[in-house]
């Protein structure tokens, strides 16, 4: 865990040294923003959904549960990014930059007079190199690849999930972490550039972004769907 923190630590410090030590060359833009994308995690929504199923019924009665809130379904996620930009011609800049994306479901049930409080929450780091053609003075075309690694952090606590034992082949009870690791991304889509001050760009852009992991618990995920991007660009 500890090598995993360094190795975050270490690419967010080389992403931001890359951004501002470019910055001192003409062309060069640092780059950021934030991003919604749509997910299909369809292996993980059926595991959130078996869970709901086994405290809403209390495992067929034998567990008297009773206040209860689901978990949600995982149907879009938060992005963000840190990176930098430059033109490498008249038509073509590469873009490389750091990202983070992040989201959390959360589950409460009760037996008894006791309360019990349980998260799936998922942290994704990656590395991702684009190039971006540019169509006119605004408008460019956009695609690239990423490479992605981070945790899956679970919590399940209570009766039901200790009860559940063998008959999840998925998660275990109690508080757990799971490597996400080797995952890859793909993505294409078209932006728009608009300068709205001195140096300073804004930029609105929509993705169809593929992504595939392996995931320590569940094996190979797989995702799909439309990623919407608002970012700022400061060009020195």
């Amino acid at each position: 865990m500890k090598f995993k923190i360094s190795l975050i630590i270490l690419t967010i410090l080389f992403i931001s040294i890359f951004a501002v030590s470019a910055g001192a060359q003409s062309d060069w833009e640092a780059v950021s923003g934030f991003n919604i994308t749509n997910v299909t995690l369809d292996t993980y929504n059926d595991t959130i959904d078996r869970f709901n199923g086994y405290v809403d019924t209390g495992l067929s009665g034998s567990i008297p549960t009773s206040y209860f809130t689901e978990f949600e379904n995982i149907d879009r996620v938060p992005l963000l990014y840190l990176g930098a930009k430059r033109p490498i011609n008249e038509d073509w800049d590469l873009n490389i930059r750091y990202e983070y994306i992040f989201g959390e479901v959360e589950q409460n049930y009760s037996v008894g007079a006791d309360s019990y409080d349980n998260s799936i929450a998922v942290g994704l780091h990656g590395l991702t190199l684009l190039g971006d053609y540019s169509i006119n003075d605004n408008w460019y075309a956009s695609g690239g690849v990423g490479y992605h690694w981070g945790t899956k952090d679970t919590k399940l606590n209570g009766p039901v999930y200790d009860t559940i034992g063998p008959l999840s082949d998925s998660f275990d009870a109690g508080e757990q972490e799971y490597d996400l690791e080797n995952g890859v991304s793909l993505r294409a889509g078209i932006g728009y550039d608009r300068e709205f001050a001195e140096n300073w760009t804004f930029n609105g852009k929509i993705d169809y972004l593929y992504i595939e992991l392996e995931d320590e618990g569940q094996g190979n995920i797989y995702s799909k769907g439309f990623s919407y991007t608002a970012g700022l660009s400061y060009n020195f």
